[in-house]
């Protein structure tokens, strides 16, 4: 196999490893909310520290990608975020659980604004397309998976326990793809300054808005099919 190839494998491993540990807290809040005798406003603040962490940790991690590397960055995106379930896992209080679900998704933002660079870099460019498309189904399939997973591994181990066994190997798997693109050169700091000599393009304020409307957009409608989503395992228990 080559060394562009085994790299796709392991981002694409990585990726849907990285979102069935981040996802791991919507199928298991029936049971952290249980143990801990948690109120529907507190389950909503557990959410809303991972998500809104997850979403704003992403802004300056492409920015900081480019000025230490991309591979750093992944890595803390994959092994950081394993090493915050670890401490999800031994949390014994509600402080500490939003403490490391915030920490989580710091980690965590900097995933995709370093995978797909790497990615880019790894292989020519007449098989990126199918390259990224094989890395995003990876990330995907964890949506499906981790209910399946997390709900089988709580039953047998309760929710701290299922952090913890899906954390270590997350880890693992960061150290491993951390080596594999040291071995291949991939991800260092990118060359200081734009390659047209200095010339950035702005955008015009037409295109400002339109972009602006767009984002609001998609933000509104993200966090409306998200909200639902979320408490939907609690509904399941609590109502039907």
């Amino acid at each position: 196999m080559s060394d562009s190839s085994r790299t796709v494998l392991l981002l694409t491993l990585a990726h849907f490893s990285h979102h069935v540990l981040t996802a791991l807290l919507t199928p298991l809040l029936p049971f952290i909310r249980d143990d801990l005798g948690l109120s529907y406003t507190q389950v909503g603040v557990v959410l809303a520290a991972f998500n809104l962490s997850y979403g704003f940790g992403q802004i300056p991690a492409g920015r900081l990608a480019d000025r230490i590397g991309a591979r750093i960055v992944l890595t803390a995106g994959i092994a950081g975020v394993g090493a915050a379930g670890l401490l999800l896992g031994f949390s014994s209080g509600y402080a500490l659980i939003l403490a490391s679900l915030v920490v989580m998704g710091i980690l965590g933002g900097g995933y995709h604004p370093a995978a797909s660079p790497l990615i880019t870099s790894a292989v020519e460019p007449g098989r990126r397309g199918r390259a990224l498309g094989l890395h995003v189904i990876g990330g995907s399939v964890s949506y499906f998976a981790a209910p399946l997973l997390g709900a089988a591994a709580a039953a047998a181990l309760g929710w701290r326990g299922t952090f913890l066994a899906f954390s270590v190997p997350v880890i693992l798997l960061g150290i491993l793809i951390h080596r594999a693109c040291l071995r291949a050169s991939l991800g260092g700091p990118a060359a200081a300054g734009p390659a047209d000599g200095g010339r950035r393009d702005r955008l015009s304020p037409g295109a400002i808005l339109e972009l602006s409307a767009f984002i609001l957009m998609v933000t509104g409608m993200g966090a409306a099919l998200a909200s639902a989503a979320s408490f939907l395992t609690l509904y399941i228990v609590d109502v039907l």
